[in-house]
């Protein structure tokens, strides 16, 4: 996990604790499963390309 995606998940947990309403809570804690599901790929994306960097039989 990045700085920026922890920021990003406290920021939207806080926004999530703010609401009265179910409905936006439930936005709220959906774009942090977003957001860690964009995190998890964004990880196995950098390491397919370093893993590819220094595989020749692979370029």
């Amino acid at each position: 996990m990045t700085e920026q995606s922890a920021w990003l998940r406290q920021q939207i947990d806080q926004l999530a604790n703010q609401q009265s309403k179910f409905t936006d809570r439930a936005f709220w804690l959906a774009l942090k499963q977003v957001v860690a599901e964009q995190d998890r790929r964004s990880e196995q994306l950098g390491g397919e390309v370093d893993g590819r960097t220094w595989r020749p039989d692979r370029w």
